[in-house]
């Protein structure tokens, strides 16, 4: 498990062609889970987790054709303890989340 609240720390995990599979928002709970199949040398799965959401974004409009691969994970500051995290998608479309913290687990 990484615990991510800081842009190095995402740095190190390549996230580059992984698959997202689902998006599962506790608007009670304030967390957002995302099941991914990462592709490193093989194909296995983790979850990201963002706890204490302050916002979240999900669009579906497919610009550039199907497709749930992520291309990029960026992060930049926000106010206070929080953080953006934006997943670009190999359709074009985008994940935005302002979170305080991010959890990656593997089963590697």
């Amino acid at each position: 498990m990484i615990v991510i609240n800081k842009k190095e720390k995402v740095k190190s995990i390549n996230f580059h062609d992984a698959e997202i599979a689902k998006i599962i928002c506790d608007y009670n709970a304030g967390t957002v889970e995302m099941p991914i199949i990462m592709e490193d040398t093989h194909q296995h799965p983790a979850l990201l987790k963002f706890e204490n959401i302050f916002y979240m974004e999900v669009n579906h409009k497919e610009p550039w054709g199907p497709g749930i691969n992520i291309i990029t994970v960026n992060v930049d500051d926000a106010d206070g303890d929080y953080f953006k995290v934006s997943i670009l998608l190999s359709s074009g479309d985008e994940v935005n989340i302002i979170t305080s913290k991010m959890i990656y687990t593997s089963s590697e």
